[in-house]
């Protein structure tokens, strides 16, 4: 997962708010003010080779994989890896990224018209309807080989054309769907559900951000425990959490830390899970 250099601007009157606003917001804040440079992977090959082999790249036929997990987990994360390191072997690739918020935002139509201009490299399409925009899709696309993800999935209507079926795409595509919901991968061929990050990755990933560097400062590591049983294993979490602290003296800590246990863990899955 990523390991990120950044700056994050927060305008809070004390910790208690924070974490109060990292829970109750979703992490959404953090998603728009991050700015991100990859520098560490944390916990994610064994992730990735699971899914890869799910893809079978170099073999015939059309494979569509889901990629499912609460929020936070890291299925972006994992999706991104995956596109970069498989992406050179197709004749067209995207990644359409938080499918979701932009269909809520622009609308099907607008995807579909995204994904045909970075597909053929065109962008003077005109889409008239999402319905001629799926016929498109399916016409160009059918005899072309393929690299696609669909990432943050939420609803049927955005699979029925966007995604599509399996004739809509050429011999060799893979498609990609990433989703909270493993309801909506019915009609996939492979379905992998992200699993939280284990404790020894979980410290890892924490202690990058809150100490720039692989394990925590001896006085911090209980503490640093503590906030890590917190985050459950959630990349998102993990990263909030260690950039807040980063910096900050133990009061401040136990501090933060109190706040979380009045949170409590039910509390961060439900927020998550939404």
């Amino acid at each position: 997962y990523f390991v990120i250099n950044y700056y994050v601007l927060i305008h809070h009157r004390n910790e208690a708010e924070c974490i109060d606003r990292i829970v109750h917001e979703k992490f959404q804040n953090v998603h728009h003010t991050v700015s991100a440079t990859e520098k560490y992977l944390v916990g994610v090959e064994s992730r990735t080779g699971g899914v890869e082999s799910m893809l079978k790249v170099g073999s015939g036929g059309v494979y569509l994989v889901g990629i499912w997990g609460m929020g936070g987990v890291g299925k972006t994360t994992v999706a991104r890896k995956i596109f970069d390191n498989i992406s050179n072997q197709f004749q067209g690739s995207c990644f359409l990224a938080n499918v979701r918020e932009e269909s809520k935002k622009h609308g099907i139509k607008h995807l579909q018209k995204t994904l045909l201009s970075r597909i053929l490299n065109e962008k003077s399409l005109k889409v008239a309807s999402f319905y001629e925009g799926a016929d498109m899709l399916k016409g160009k696309f059918c005899l072309r080989k393929v690299l696609i993800v669909f990432d943050d999935v939420d609803d049927n209507h955005q699979l029925e054309y966007l995604v599509g079926k399996h004739d809509w795409f050429g011999d060799g595509s893979r498609i990609t769907t990433t989703t909270r919901n493993a309801d909506l991968l019915r009609c996939h061929d492979e379905l992998y559900s992200v699993p939280e990050l284990a404790k020894w990755g979980a410290l890892e990933l924490f202690s990058w951000h809150a100490f720039q560097k692989r394990t925590p400062d001896k006085e911090f590591l209980k503490l640093s425990k503590s906030v890590v049983d917190y985050a459950i294993g959630l990349p998102l979490a993990l990263t909030v959490l260690g950039y807040f602290l980063y910096k900050r003296g133990i009061t401040e800590w136990r501090s933060a830390l109190d706040r979380l246990k009045d949170t409590g863990y039910e509390e961060i899955v439900k927020q998550l899970s939404n």
